[in-house]
């Protein structure tokens, strides 16, 4: 085993650990969102990333990514809001005005 083959294997074990930490974000954005809109009385759709980044958060280093949250609060209109996590965290939800049913 050389040097190139040390490098090359860390590289792949670094991947991994990516993928495999942005897959348990993804998972938790999802649980948050459906909590979040069965809170507010809105019809979760779907979720998709839109950015990540690398952050520091106070002292604790991590992955920082915003949402996209698709919701219905009529069950015929769709709306779209962003949802932010630091690493598995929920750190805030921002949802455009949005018409209620019966209004």
């Amino acid at each position: 085993m050389n040097l190139l083959d040390v490098i090359i294997f860390l590289v792949l074990l670094l991947a991994v650990w990516v993928f495999w930490q942005h897959r348990q974000q993804s998972e938790s954005a999802q649980k948050h969102a459906v909590y979040y809109c069965k809170q507010q009385g809105l019809q979760f759709l779907d979720i998709r990333r839109d950015k990540t980044r690398w952050s520091f958060k106070g002292s604790q280093p991590g992955w920082r990514s915003t949402f996209k949250l698709g919701f219905s609060s009529d069950g015929e209109t769709r709306y779209e809001g962003d949802l932010t996590l630091h690493n598995q965290k929920l750190v805030g939800v921002e949802l455009p005005p949005f018409r209620m049913p019966g209004q």
